[in-house]
Parts: structure tokens; sequence; C-alpha cells
């Protein structure tokens, strides 16, 4: 581990300021963007899509198309994957205490044999389509299951997702790709003003 951070170095801590400064600046930028790109300006909307959860839920449908996610096989890896981290914080009480999850919530989010069938089915029919519930349980360690339902309302609202109802009942949401764009547009937007 690193030594404790000092403000003895006067040329560091303007470096950091300066860092500070960038980061802050392309957050901005993400969130003006995000909310100039909604299809509504209702207030209640604009305030979800200026959480931590719409940057979160931005990040995980950008990492999807950037890792270029959007064969089945790969969706199923990447339950397998999430699988194997829910088991280490299950392993980790004083990990899941610090992240304020709690057994019961990290089991219910864990994909199994009712719900993983229905994660690749999805997938199948349409690359990106993924049921609300399983999206949630991708984004158990980073908000709650009613978080991540009200910013996805918040989103199809804006014209970010699209959510339809199955005869099942359940909700599968695929995202018009707009959030990706736009969180590539942070991304691109920050690395270039640090370089």
């Amino acid at each position: 581990m690193g030594s404790p951070y000092t403000f003895a170095d006067p040329t560091e801590v303007g470096a950091d300021l300066a860092l500070l400064e960038h980061l802050n600046a392309a957050r901005k930028l993400f969130l003006d963007n995000l909310c100039a790109r909604s299809c509504t300006e209702d207030e209640q909307v604009l305030s979800l899509l200026r959480s931590e959860s719409t940057f979160l839920l931005a990040q995980f449908f950008y990492l999807i198309t950037a890792r270029g996610l959007f064969a089945a096989e790969q969706i199923a890896q990447l339950a397998d994957l999430h699988n194997e981290y829910i088991v280490q914080l299950l392993d980790d009480p004083a990990k899941m205490a610090r992240l304020g999850l709690t057994s019961a919530r990290l089991l219910d989010a864990m994909f199994t044999a009712d719900t993983l069938p229905r994660l690749i089915q999805n997938w199948e029919l349409r690359a990106g389509a993924i049921d609300q519930s399983n999206l949630a349980r991708f984004l158990v360690t980073l908000m709650s299951t009613e978080t991540c339902r009200k910013v996805l309302v918040a989103c199809e609202s804006a014209g970010f997702v699209e959510r339809t109802r199955t005869n099942s009942g359940a909700t599968v949401i695929c995202s018009t790709g707009v959030l990706e764009l736009i969180f590539g547009d942070y991304l691109r937007g920050l690395r270039q003003s640090i370089q």
C-alpha cells in the first residue's frame, strides 16, 4: 500500500487539483449532454438523470458495447463471472459491510437455473435485450433493485432505453444507444483533456 497522502509538495498538489478540475468538468459535460439529449424536460426525470445511478447505468451499457458483448455466449460468461464475484463477496463479510450489502441481497442477485436461461433467451432474441430484474442483478453492488427500476423509467422517458412488458409479466430493457454515446463522449473528452 502506498504512503498516506501529503500536502507537503505543492507541485504534486497542483497536479492533483488540475486532475480534479478535469474530472469535474467532464462530469458536468456528461450531465449537460444527458439532459440536452433527453426527450423530456420533466424536472423529476432530469433529476434522476443527473443521479450517480444513471451515470453507473450508462457506464454498464457503455462497457457492454465497448467490449462487444453481443453474443448470447458472451452474456452467459458475464453472468458466470458475476456469480463468481458474488460468491467472493459472500466469503468476505467485511467487504460486504463496507459496500452495505447483505447475504440475502447478494444471493438474490445470483443467476440461477431459473434466471440464467431468461437472460440468454432475451439476448438471443435481440442483442442487448435484458430483463429489468436481470439488469438489477448485474448492478447489485451499485444500486438497489428499486433504484435501478426508477432510473430505467426515467431513461425510458428521456428516450435512452426501451422498456417492453412481456406476456410473462417481465420487463425487457433495450438501450437506444444514446447513453453509450454520451458516456463515450465523457470518457474520450476526459482522456483528451488530461493528455
